[in-house]
Protein backbone atom coordinates (compact mmCIF):
# COMPACT_ATOMS: atom_id res chain seq x y z
CA UNK A 1 0.00 0.00 0.00
CA UNK A 2 1.83 3.39 -0.94
CA UNK A 3 1.91 6.38 1.61
CA UNK A 4 -0.79 8.02 0.59
CA UNK A 5 -4.07 5.30 0.04
CA UNK A 6 -2.30 4.54 3.41
CA UNK A 7 -3.26 8.05 4.46
CA UNK A 8 -6.15 8.58 2.92
CA UNK A 9 -7.75 4.58 4.44
CA UNK A 10 -6.08 5.88 8.36
CA UNK A 11 -7.38 9.13 7.95
CA UNK A 12 -11.37 7.90 6.17
CA UNK A 13 -11.00 4.90 8.94
CA UNK A 14 -10.41 7.22 12.21
CA UNK A 15 -12.96 9.93 11.07
CA UNK A 16 -15.95 7.38 10.38
CA UNK A 17 -14.86 5.82 13.74
CA UNK A 18 -15.14 9.67 15.19
CA UNK A 19 -18.14 10.07 13.40
CA UNK A 20 -19.83 7.03 15.58
CA UNK A 21 -18.72 7.88 18.48
CA UNK A 22 -20.13 11.67 18.17
CA UNK A 23 -23.74 10.00 17.43
CA UNK A 24 -23.02 8.20 20.43
CA UNK A 25 -22.43 11.21 22.69
CA UNK A 26 -25.01 13.18 21.26
CA UNK A 27 -27.69 10.41 22.20
CA UNK A 28 -26.45 10.65 25.63
CA UNK A 29 -26.61 14.57 25.83
CA UNK A 30 -30.01 14.26 24.25
CA UNK A 31 -31.28 11.43 27.17
CA UNK A 32 -29.99 14.18 30.04
CA UNK A 33 -31.92 17.13 28.26
CA UNK A 34 -35.04 14.76 27.98
CA UNK A 35 -35.31 15.11 31.69
CA UNK A 36 -36.72 18.74 31.10
CA UNK A 37 -37.71 19.08 27.63
CA UNK A 38 -40.54 17.30 25.51
CA UNK A 39 -39.32 15.02 22.32
CA UNK A 40 -41.08 17.11 19.82
CA UNK A 41 -39.13 20.09 21.93
CA UNK A 42 -35.88 18.56 21.78
CA UNK A 43 -36.32 18.17 18.13
CA UNK A 44 -37.33 21.54 16.98
CA UNK A 45 -34.78 22.90 19.16
CA UNK A 46 -32.47 20.95 16.97
CA UNK A 47 -33.59 21.58 13.36
CA UNK A 48 -33.88 25.31 14.38
CA UNK A 49 -29.39 25.46 15.30
CA UNK A 50 -29.16 22.91 12.34
CA UNK A 51 -30.57 24.76 9.90
CA UNK A 52 -28.92 27.99 11.34
CA UNK A 53 -25.58 26.11 11.75
CA UNK A 54 -25.71 24.84 7.91
CA UNK A 55 -27.30 27.92 6.52
CA UNK A 56 -24.28 29.85 8.23
CA UNK A 57 -22.11 27.77 6.43
CA UNK A 58 -23.71 27.65 3.01
CA UNK A 59 -23.55 31.47 2.95
CA UNK A 60 -20.07 31.32 3.19
CA UNK A 61 -19.82 28.15 0.48
CA UNK A 62 -22.32 29.57 -2.24
CA UNK A 63 -25.75 27.39 -2.60
CA UNK A 64 -26.38 26.10 -6.31
CA UNK A 65 -29.47 26.12 -7.86
CA UNK A 66 -31.87 22.98 -6.94
CA UNK A 67 -34.34 21.50 -9.46
CA UNK A 68 -37.84 21.59 -7.84
CA UNK A 69 -38.21 17.71 -8.33
CA UNK A 70 -35.50 17.16 -5.47
CA UNK A 71 -36.11 20.32 -3.58
CA UNK A 72 -39.26 18.09 -3.40
CA UNK A 73 -37.90 15.41 -2.55
CA UNK A 74 -35.61 16.54 0.03
CA UNK A 75 -38.50 18.40 1.39
CA UNK A 76 -40.82 14.92 1.91
CA UNK A 77 -37.44 13.28 3.44
CA UNK A 78 -37.01 16.03 6.48
CA UNK A 79 -41.05 15.73 6.89
CA UNK A 80 -40.14 12.18 7.51
CA UNK A 81 -37.00 11.35 8.15
CA UNK A 82 -36.15 14.44 10.67
CA UNK A 83 -39.39 15.89 11.42
CA UNK A 84 -41.29 12.37 12.56
CA UNK A 85 -38.52 9.92 12.51
CA UNK A 86 -36.22 12.34 14.85
CA UNK A 87 -39.30 12.97 17.16
CA UNK A 88 -40.08 8.97 17.28
CA UNK A 89 -36.35 8.34 17.93
CA UNK A 90 -36.04 11.04 20.76
CA UNK A 91 -39.28 9.26 22.65
CA UNK A 92 -37.57 5.90 21.97
CA UNK A 93 -34.23 7.37 23.92
CA UNK A 94 -35.98 8.69 26.80
CA UNK A 95 -38.33 5.13 27.01
CA UNK A 96 -34.85 2.53 26.18
CA UNK A 97 -31.71 5.27 27.04
CA UNK A 98 -29.21 5.47 24.65
CA UNK A 99 -27.73 1.79 24.98
CA UNK A 100 -30.65 0.34 23.51
CA UNK A 101 -32.42 3.03 21.51
CA UNK A 102 -28.97 3.06 19.48
CA UNK A 103 -28.55 -0.10 19.28
CA UNK A 104 -31.93 -0.73 18.43
CA UNK A 105 -31.74 2.08 15.35
CA UNK A 106 -28.33 -1.04 14.13
CA UNK A 107 -31.99 -2.45 12.39
CA UNK A 108 -32.12 0.70 10.42
CA UNK A 109 -29.39 -0.86 7.25
CA UNK A 110 -32.76 -3.80 7.79
CA UNK A 111 -35.04 -1.91 7.12
CA UNK A 112 -33.52 -0.11 4.04
CA UNK A 113 -32.62 -3.22 2.79
CA UNK A 114 -36.05 -4.36 2.43
CA UNK A 115 -37.54 -1.48 1.06
CA UNK A 116 -35.07 -1.08 -1.41
CA UNK A 117 -35.88 -4.70 -2.59
CA UNK A 118 -39.83 -3.27 -2.47
CA UNK A 119 -39.65 -0.15 -4.30
CA UNK A 120 -36.18 0.66 -6.08
CA UNK A 121 -36.20 -3.03 -7.73
CA UNK A 122 -32.33 -4.10 -5.66
CA UNK A 123 -32.15 -8.18 -4.92
CA UNK A 124 -29.98 -7.89 -1.79
CA UNK A 125 -27.71 -11.42 -2.02
CA UNK A 126 -27.92 -14.14 0.07
CA UNK A 127 -24.64 -12.68 2.36
CA UNK A 128 -27.09 -9.67 2.54
CA UNK A 129 -29.80 -12.03 4.47
CA UNK A 130 -27.27 -13.50 6.55
CA UNK A 131 -26.62 -9.98 7.93
CA UNK A 132 -30.12 -8.86 8.25
CA UNK A 133 -30.73 -12.40 10.37
CA UNK A 134 -27.28 -11.95 12.19
CA UNK A 135 -28.39 -7.77 13.17
CA UNK A 136 -32.06 -9.31 13.99
CA UNK A 137 -30.53 -12.11 16.18
CA UNK A 138 -28.26 -9.35 18.13
CA UNK A 139 -30.67 -6.59 18.61
CA UNK A 140 -33.32 -9.14 19.54
CA UNK A 141 -30.89 -10.66 22.27
CA UNK A 142 -30.12 -7.45 24.01
CA UNK A 143 -33.12 -6.37 23.74
CA UNK A 144 -35.02 -9.25 25.63
CA UNK A 145 -32.87 -8.86 28.05
CA UNK A 146 -33.73 -9.17 32.35
CA UNK A 147 -34.92 -5.38 33.34
CA UNK A 148 -35.53 -4.25 36.43
CA UNK A 149 -38.81 -4.52 37.70
CA UNK A 150 -40.12 -1.47 38.04
CA UNK A 151 -38.90 -0.56 34.37
CA UNK A 152 -40.92 -3.46 33.23
CA UNK A 153 -44.32 -2.28 35.50
CA UNK A 154 -44.14 1.29 33.83
CA UNK A 155 -44.23 -0.27 30.60
CA UNK A 156 -40.96 2.02 29.05
CA UNK A 157 -39.22 -0.73 27.49
CA UNK A 158 -42.09 -2.26 25.17
CA UNK A 159 -43.27 1.78 24.37
CA UNK A 160 -39.60 2.28 23.21
CA UNK A 161 -39.62 -0.53 21.32
CA UNK A 162 -42.86 0.52 19.41
CA UNK A 163 -41.56 4.53 18.91
CA UNK A 164 -37.59 2.90 18.01
CA UNK A 165 -39.17 0.79 15.13
CA UNK A 166 -41.57 3.34 13.97
CA UNK A 167 -38.32 6.05 14.15
CA UNK A 168 -36.25 3.44 11.69
CA UNK A 169 -39.24 2.80 9.40
CA UNK A 170 -39.57 6.74 8.84
CA UNK A 171 -35.95 7.29 9.07
CA UNK A 172 -35.56 4.47 6.23
CA UNK A 173 -38.35 5.82 4.04
CA UNK A 174 -36.74 9.58 4.69
CA UNK A 175 -33.37 7.75 3.37
CA UNK A 176 -34.92 6.49 -0.04
CA UNK A 177 -36.79 9.86 -0.68
CA UNK A 178 -33.19 11.54 0.20
CA UNK A 179 -32.13 8.84 -2.13
CA UNK A 180 -34.09 10.09 -4.98
CA UNK A 181 -33.41 13.78 -4.15
CA UNK A 182 -29.42 14.71 -4.25
CA UNK A 183 -28.89 14.06 -7.81
CA UNK A 184 -28.44 18.03 -8.69
CA UNK A 185 -26.86 19.05 -4.65
CA UNK A 186 -24.24 18.46 -2.49
CA UNK A 187 -24.67 16.48 0.76
CA UNK A 188 -23.99 19.62 2.47
CA UNK A 189 -26.80 21.53 0.84
CA UNK A 190 -29.33 18.29 0.62
CA UNK A 191 -28.71 18.49 4.70
CA UNK A 192 -29.89 22.21 5.01
CA UNK A 193 -32.53 21.34 2.79
CA UNK A 194 -33.86 18.02 4.82
CA UNK A 195 -33.15 20.25 8.18
CA UNK A 196 -35.44 23.47 7.07
CA UNK A 197 -38.06 21.67 5.85
CA UNK A 198 -38.06 19.52 9.41
CA UNK A 199 -38.11 22.67 10.84
CA UNK A 200 -40.96 24.03 9.25
CA UNK A 201 -42.89 20.88 9.90
CA UNK A 202 -42.52 20.31 13.66
CA UNK A 203 -43.56 24.69 13.99
CA UNK A 204 -46.40 23.97 12.31
CA UNK A 205 -47.23 20.97 14.34
CA UNK A 206 -46.28 22.91 17.22
CA UNK A 207 -48.59 26.19 16.26
CA UNK A 208 -51.41 23.55 14.90
CA UNK A 209 -51.95 21.81 18.24
CA UNK A 210 -50.72 24.89 20.49
CA UNK A 211 -47.64 23.40 21.73
CA UNK A 212 -45.22 25.93 20.29
CA UNK A 213 -44.59 27.60 23.20
CA UNK A 214 -44.42 24.92 25.84
CA UNK A 215 -42.29 23.23 23.97
CA UNK A 216 -39.57 25.83 23.23
CA UNK A 217 -40.06 27.15 27.04
CA UNK A 218 -37.51 24.17 28.52
CA UNK A 219 -34.84 26.05 26.04
CA UNK A 220 -35.32 29.59 28.01
CA UNK A 221 -32.87 28.01 30.81
CA UNK A 222 -29.16 28.88 29.75
CA UNK A 223 -28.15 25.67 31.01
CA UNK A 224 -30.62 23.91 29.09
CA UNK A 225 -29.82 25.78 26.01
CA UNK A 226 -26.12 25.30 26.17
CA UNK A 227 -26.58 21.48 26.81
CA UNK A 228 -29.26 21.78 23.35
CA UNK A 229 -26.43 23.50 21.60
CA UNK A 230 -23.66 20.97 22.59
CA UNK A 231 -25.75 18.11 21.73
CA UNK A 232 -27.18 19.70 18.25
CA UNK A 233 -23.21 20.95 17.18
CA UNK A 234 -21.56 17.54 18.12
CA UNK A 235 -23.87 15.22 16.10
CA UNK A 236 -23.98 17.78 13.08
CA UNK A 237 -19.99 18.56 13.57
CA UNK A 238 -18.72 15.76 14.54
CA UNK A 239 -21.42 13.26 13.19
CA UNK A 240 -22.06 14.75 9.96
CA UNK A 241 -18.92 16.33 8.77
CA UNK A 242 -16.59 13.46 10.72
CA UNK A 243 -19.16 11.07 8.46
CA UNK A 244 -18.37 13.47 4.99
CA UNK A 245 -14.57 13.41 5.47
CA UNK A 246 -14.85 9.52 5.74
CA UNK A 247 -16.80 9.41 2.70
CA UNK A 248 -14.19 11.50 0.98
CA UNK A 249 -11.08 9.25 2.08
CA UNK A 250 -12.51 5.83 1.54
CA UNK A 251 -15.21 3.77 0.51
CA UNK A 252 -18.68 4.45 1.15
CA UNK A 253 -19.35 0.95 2.20
CA UNK A 254 -16.21 0.87 4.81
CA UNK A 255 -17.44 4.23 5.81
CA UNK A 256 -20.88 3.30 6.59
CA UNK A 257 -20.25 0.16 8.37
CA UNK A 258 -17.62 1.97 10.77
CA UNK A 259 -20.01 4.75 11.43
CA UNK A 260 -22.31 1.85 12.13
CA UNK A 261 -20.04 1.03 15.31
CA UNK A 262 -21.64 3.67 17.50
CA UNK A 263 -23.93 0.75 19.25
CA UNK A 264 -20.43 -0.26 20.63
CA UNK A 265 -19.09 3.69 21.75
CA UNK A 266 -21.53 4.42 23.75
CA UNK A 267 -21.51 1.15 26.15
CA UNK A 268 -18.65 2.81 28.10
CA UNK A 269 -20.10 6.36 27.60
CA UNK A 270 -23.83 4.98 29.15
CA UNK A 271 -21.58 3.16 31.99
CA UNK A 272 -19.14 6.51 32.89
CA UNK A 273 -21.75 9.12 32.11
CA UNK A 274 -25.13 7.38 33.00
CA UNK A 275 -23.82 5.48 35.67
CA UNK A 276 -26.11 1.80 33.55
CA UNK A 277 -24.85 -1.43 34.53
CA UNK A 278 -23.56 -3.14 31.31
CA UNK A 279 -24.15 -6.69 30.96
CA UNK A 280 -21.95 -9.14 29.24
CA UNK A 281 -25.52 -10.16 27.08
CA UNK A 282 -25.36 -6.42 26.22
CA UNK A 283 -21.83 -6.50 24.77
CA UNK A 284 -22.24 -9.65 23.00
CA UNK A 285 -24.92 -8.98 21.15
CA UNK A 286 -24.11 -5.52 20.40
CA UNK A 287 -21.12 -7.09 18.67
CA UNK A 288 -23.23 -9.57 16.87
CA UNK A 289 -25.31 -6.53 15.92
CA UNK A 290 -22.57 -4.93 14.21
CA UNK A 291 -20.87 -7.59 12.55
CA UNK A 292 -24.75 -8.50 10.81
CA UNK A 293 -23.75 -4.82 9.52
CA UNK A 294 -20.56 -5.43 8.54
CA UNK A 295 -22.35 -8.68 6.73
CA UNK A 296 -24.57 -6.50 4.59
CA UNK A 297 -22.62 -3.47 3.29
CA UNK A 298 -19.17 -5.53 2.66
CA UNK A 299 -20.83 -7.16 -0.09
Amino acid sequence: MTEPVLFNATLGGSAALLSAAAWALSSILFRRLGDEASPSGMNLGKCIIGTLALGAILAFTGMQLVSLRDFIYLGLSGLLGIALGDTLFFMALMNLGPRLALLLGALGPVFTVVMALLFLGERPSLQVWGGIAATLAGVNWVIWESVPKEAVERGHRMKGIWYGVLSIFCNSAGIILAKAGVSSVSALEGSFIRFFWGMLGLLAAGVFAGQLKAWLAPFSDKGRMRLLMSAVLVAIFGGFWMFMLALKHIDASVAVVLNETAPLFVLPMAWFMLKEKISPRSIVGAVIAVAGIVLIFIN
